[in-house]
């Protein structure tokens, strides 16, 4: 039954989509006309169900979105109209959500494709879509990636020196494409046509702006960055965040690019877009984030969001520097270098025992669960252990989507987390990790540094309030998931519980319209992290001294 009903969902969201009204529509005949087609969706969608069973959630669907905004309101709309449609059966209800999820996040931006999942625009086959930079650990080297809707008889670029007209040439062959697997179609459409090109850009000055320009048609595409580091320097500044929607991360997108002095480069640990699948979606994400991305390295790891079809639209659409750092070619887990700091990714997500295969999100397993994950990682570590034996004033920071050690009541917390810090922990100490960023869970939590077999606190090391970690033995863990999502999320602390003496800092979800971040510094020995609110706030600070 629920594969019937899934091929009802895609097959009939498509033509919803697809008829959506223009926004130059007045916003009364919109939303009526919006009702209109939900209910006909609902309607359809319950005679269609074998024995006439219903499709329901498990509370009313309106509570799921917390909007602003008029576009918000007229999905307010839609959504009450569908209640009446959909009382509550456990079996459904998640999968259901997530359907509405990806359709409330990716269609309030109507991408060029209109839900066809064509990557761009046909019209105008090779112009560059999407683009985005990463970083290699290289001194002097990025990849910039974009997306054409047909593959370019050469995929190449030109980079010069800011305002300077001298450029240099740059071609690949790294022009990937992907199937989206067998089984179910995935979310609102059958297939995904397009091609991502990454060009390897390198011999640049670290520190020097450069501008690249990809030849188009109807026109060039333009950006200037700033040549990385790599690690040829002790001073380093960047934005860190996880767990950001299309429509939901758009007050962090929009912060981050006033703020474009702050930061050089970004860090995501997993599920940007909230897409679960929906191609057109995750284009409409990166349509929304290429202004910060095309201009900022943009380093992200993989989610359970990003799961769907085995990761097809990161593996795709991302460079990850697995040669670089000694992984396999199809590893979702890499390391690199930018200033003092040697970071390291790692991936929970899996398939395994999952009933109904690649086409939905994934769940956790230990890193030794992968082949050659916890292998590569004890390398990488020891590799890096024999530089920080010559210059102690390194700094090392892990990181994976999911969180190990926190305090809220949910699986994550309760259950995965001691699963998960079990291969990883002992790492962590060998090597003297000093911090783990994760994310998942959609609230904010920062964990002094402990001893995870004791759970004891550093209390030496913890000075000011908490405000200052003095040579601490034991990472310091941020759990910072709250950079945004349209659907509403729930109040994870109850006020007036008494957590843990080492929990210095905890926030529930922060809801649209608006979200966190942090901005990190690290100056030689010192470290600086500030989380801020979307608002302008400052919701936690402290600094590490090694």
């Amino acid at each position: 039954m629920m594969r019937r009903l899934w091929a009802i969902l895609c097959i009939t969201a498509i033509a919803l989509v697809s008829v959506r009204p223009a926004r130059t529509m007045p916003a009364d005949v919109q939303v009526r006309r919006d009702v209109d087609l939900f209910h006909s969706f609902g309607r359809y969608l319950r005679e269609k169900l074998v024995h006439g069973r219903e499709v329901v959630f498990d509370r009313p669907l309106v509570q799921f979105f917390q909007r602003a905004s008029t576009q918000g309101e007229w999905f307010k709309h839609v959504l009450k109209g569908l209640e009446g449609y959909f009382p509550f059966d456990p079996n459904l209800s998640g999968q259901l959500s997530l359907f509405f999820s990806a359709l409330v996040e990716g269609t309030w931006f109507e991408p060029q494709n209109n839900g066809t999942c064509e990557c761009c625009d046909p019209s105008n086959p090779l112009y560059a879509y999407h683009v985005h930079i990463g970083m290699t650990g290289n001194a002097g080297e990025v990849v910039i990636s974009y997306n054409t809707q047909e593959k370019p008889p050469q995929s190449c670029l030109y980079v010069a020196e800011e305002h300077t007209s001298n450029q240099t040439k740059f071609c690949t062959e790294d022009v990937r494409t992907t199937s989206l697997g067998s089984g179910l179609s995935p979310f609102l459409c059958t297939g995904w046509s397009g091609y991502a090109s990454h060009v390897k850009v390198n011999g640049l000055q670290p520190g020097k702006r450069y501008t690249y320009t990809i030849p188009g048609s109807p026109g060039n595409v333009s950006y200037t960055f700033m040549a990385p580091y790599g690690n040829t320097t002790k001073t380093t500044k960047l934005a860190y965040f996880t767990d950001i929607g299309t429509k939901g991360g758009e007050p962090v997108i929009n912060t981050l690019l006033s703020r474009l002095d702050d930061f050089d480069y970004m860090i995501m640990p997993g599920d940007q877009s909230y897409c679960d699948g929906y191609h057109g979606c995750f284009d409409a994400y990166m349509k929304l984030i290429q202004p910060l991305a095309a201009q900022k390295p943009y380093m992200v790891a993989t989610g359970n969001h990003e799961g769907p079809w085995n990761f097809s639209y990161v593996r795709t659409n991302f460079y990850f520097p697995v040669s670089e750092s000694g992984a396999a070619p199809d590893a979702l887990w890499y390391s690199f270098d930018e200033g003092p700091i040697h970071f390291v990714m790692m991936n929970y997500e899996n398939y395994f025992d999952y009933p109904d295969g690649e086409w939905s999100m994934t769940q956790p397993a230990p890193i030794s669960t992968y082949p050659g994950q916890i292998e590569w990682l004890r390398r990488d570590l020891e590799a890096f252990a024999k530089r920080r034996e010559h210059d102690p004033s390194l700094w090392l920071i892990m990181m994976a989507h999911r969180p190990l050690t926190c305090n809220v009541t949910d699986k994550s917390c309760n259950h995965f987390g001691p699963i998960l810090e079990q291969d990883v922990f002992p790492l962590m100490y060998e090597y003297k990790a000093d911090m783990y960023w994760c994310g998942h869970v959609h609230a904010y939590e920062r964990v002094s540094p402990i001893n995870n077999v004791t759970r004891e606190l550093c209390s030496d090391c913890v000075r000011d309030n908490a405000t200052l970690y003095y040579k601490p033995p034991y990472p310091v863990q941020i759990m910072n998931g709250i950079a945004g999502r349209a659907v509403a999320d729930n109040d994870y602390f109850t006020p007036g519980v008494s957590y843990p003496p080492f929990v210095a800092q905890h926030y529930s979800s922060i809801n649209y319209p608006y979200g966190g971040y942090a901005l990190v510094s690290v100056d030689n020995n010192v470290l600086n992290f500030t989380l801020y609110n979307t608002s302008g706030a400052v919701l936690d600070h402290f600094r590490i001294e090694k």
